[in-house]
């Protein structure tokens, strides 16, 4: 085992005898330390430290940050970080990963990424403690960690945000494994924490689960005047779609957000920066769209919040920030506000190229807004985003006027008929020096969605 060990150190340039994590005594001197320090943003006071270190001292796991009054209820999804049952295999496999990651970030990521890896001690080569992870983060930005057992519910892990708490899995894929669907500590920690240090994006974060609070204080003021069993469920169900909309902005922006800086393309997005391969594929690939955006424009603003994805490969279009200033304007009210519009458009595939698109570069894989009906009513192949958002919009189309929308009419605008976007020559060829694209899932055939036409 040790020699396999090592052929795998040797494969991610990792020495494997900087994979054993230092003593319990001096993790304590370390935590120690970082606790003491008054010269951050948001120093620890002494009975915290206090209280926090004798936890450590006395071998309590780690569960839930307790550096303020604030705390969570993470329910049946609470879990806590055992640090001396983490096994070689398991830091083999975070330093491997971590190895793999600093390759690409170095190259892809934004400078203030960057920044953050180095501010919090990312590129370790040993599973962070949380111990004192926590206490960097919370004296640099206010937040904190919440251990999670898995992917957790959208009411729960927006309801953590809003109270500045980050959700963290304890647990780490298997060593080698580059693309993970489910979170795990080289998405959690090794892709978000670093994040934290950008001042917009962590504000971003927090927006979006106050957000989530205002929908759901909407959704209860007006279960409290609901007519019976029936109409009270509908005002739920409501409340969640709204929710699975305000997840889109945060997904094309904090999961799998580029940004412009000197002009060039850099990846800030968790979701893309902790698997090396994604990142790589995000910037260089000419497979996938990459469409510019102002978040202060309510045009560009709804084109997020309106686009579906799907989380099983690589995604199919990037949405690329132009300024992190920009994204100062995503107030909870006003992502609200286009959660609540959404409800009444028409959505966009993850393929879609539309009128109106500032498209810096269009994918192999791009299609018109028109081509997923075209494919359903031909009953032709599809992946599953394209068969989601063309059945929903049909339907949308077809309903009446849900009086929950207090008798609004539908905004159908040129969004459902638009024209395919005229391509240039050339570019859905795939450049021969592309490295080969991840495998995607098979279309799906449509014999089954014919009572849906």
């Amino acid at each position: 085992m040790n020699a396999h060990f090592a052929a795998v150190a040797r494969r991610h340039g990792v020495a494997l005898e900087d994979t054993v994590p230092d003593s319990p005594a001096r993790r304590l001197d370390r935590l120690c330390e970082i606790l003491a320090d008054q010269t951050v943003n948001h120093p620890i006071s002494a009975q915290c430290a206090e209280e926090t270190l004798q936890a450590a001292r006395a071998g309590v796991p780690f569960r839930v940050g307790c550096l303020t009054d604030v705390t969570v209820d993470l329910g049946e999804y609470a879990a806590e970080q055992v640090y001396e049952q983490y096994t070689t295999e398991e830091h083999l496999s975070w330093a491997c990963l971590i190895s793999d990651q600093q390759q690409t970030k170095r190259q892809y990521a934004c400078q203030e990424y960057q920044t953050g890896e180095r501010l919090f001690e990312i590129e370790a080569t040993t599973i962070p403690d949380y111990y004192a992870l926590n206490a960097r983060i919370y004296q640099q930005t206010g937040w904190q960690l919440a251990t999670v057992s898995e992917i957790i519910p959208a009411q729960l892990f927006f309801t953590c945000h809003s109270r500045r708490f980050f959700p963290v899995t304890t647990f780490m894929r298997k060593l080698e494994q580059d693309y993970l669907e489910e979170p795990d500590m080289g998405h959690d920690v090794a892709g978000h924490v670093a994040t934290f240090s950008i001042p917009t994006v962590a504000k971003l974060m927090q927006h979006h689960g106050m957000a989530r609070d205002l929908i759901y204080q909407q959704r209860d003021q007006r279960l409290a005047a609901a007519r019976d069993d029936e109409h009270a469920a509908r005002i739920c169900a409501r409340a969640d779609e709204l929710l699975i909309y305000a997840e889109r902005i945060y997904w094309f922006t904090v999961e799998f957000g580029l940004v412009l800086q000197a002009g060039e393309v850099r990846a800030f997005g968790a979701g893309i920066l902790s698997s090396p391969g994604e990142t790589r594929f995000s910037v260089e690939s000419r497979e996938p769209n990459r469409i510019v955006v102002d978040p202060s424009r309510e045009d560009h603003l709804m084109r997020l919040v309106t686009t579906d994805y799907l989380i099983s490969e690589f995604q199919k279009t990037y949405f690329v920030t132009a300024d992190f200033g920009l994204l100062d304007s995503l107030t909870p009210e006003r992502i609200v506000r286009a959660c609540e519009k959404a409800a009444r458009l028409p959505h966009f595939s993850w393929r879609d190229l539309a009128p109106g698109d500032q498209v810096l570069s269009v994918g192999a894989v791009a299609t018109s807004v028109n081509e997923k009906y075209y494919r359903l009513l031909a009953r032709q192949p599809m992946d599953d985003c394209m068969l989601r958002t063309a059945v929903r919009n049909r339907r949308l189309l077809r309903q009446p006027i849900d009086p929950m929308d207090d008798g609004q009419v539908l905004e159908i605008d040129s969004i459902w008929s638009a024209p395919p976007p005229a391509l240039p020559a050339g570019l859905l060829e795939p450049d021969s020096h592309d490295e080969p694209a991840p495998q995607e899932a098979p279309m799906r055939p449509l014999s089954f969605v014919a009572d849906y036409l």
